[in-house]
């Protein structure tokens, strides 16, 4: 009986929830509503499935929201829905991600929807394994922007692809250890342009000392 009235009490808050998120004037609402909503899908996700469609149309505009603590509400809400959402409902969400990363409209956003990406593959699993071809090319790609952040997010992505689908990622493993091999000996806090500056200025000198010789 407990848990019939918590479901039903879920069902009728959760559109008032989502009305919360949707507005923008007081991102401390939108953030409890965001905790509370993300909470009910990790625990009554199945409960809420008549909602699921709405629930992701008042999510996905939270990924461009200025406010960053906002954005990583979203993407813990949207990692709770893929565990019990349709098939339809994940290929949606799927395929708008895949669309804003190829409009790369803001490094700061891109950022965002690769953490997404990465979060929804650590809680999915294996149903993000169909569309890795799509969305392998991508994270490589946004791998050699010159963007440490960026970078560190890509190669989370990579981890969770390997870990929770690793027979759809053996065909790119070759790539990502590439990647890998590339970027394992660089230090970010090491100043390389100041090093290049130092050797400009070695072969200045030696090619002035072979004159005056």
């Amino acid at each position: 009986a407990g848990s019939t009235m918590t479901a039903n009490v879920c069902k009728k808050i959760t559109a008032q929830l989502t009305g919360a998120i949707g507005k923008q004037e007081d991102v401390s609402v939108q953030l409890e509503a965001l905790d509370i909503l993300s909470d009910m899908l990790s625990r009554l996700g199945g409960t809420l499935y008549s909602f699921h469609s709405s629930i992701l149309t008042c999510l996905l505009p939270q990924l461009t929201s200025p406010r960053l603590a906002v954005r990583k509400r979203a993407i813990i809400a949207l990692g709770h829905l893929v565990l019990t959402c349709s098939g339809s409902i994940f290929s949606e969400l799927t395929e708008h991600l895949l669309a804003e990363l190829k409009r790369n409209e803001s490094t700061s956003t891109t950022r965002t929807y690769i953490q997404c990406v990465a979060g929804i593959s650590r809680q999915a699993g294996h149903r993000i394994g169909e569309h890795l071809e799509k969305i392998i090319p991508l994270i490589v790609q946004y791998s050699n922007v010159d963007d440490d952040e960026l970078r560190e997010y890509c190669f989370q992505a990579f981890e969770s692809f390997v870990r929770r689908c690793p027979k759809e990622m053996d065909p790119h493993i070759s790539s990502v250890m590439a990647l890998c091999l590339k970027y394992i000996t660089f230090d970010p806090n090491y100043n390389y342009d100041n090093e290049e500056e130092e050797e400009e200025m070695m072969e200045t000198e030696n090619g002035e000392d072979e004159e005056q010789g």
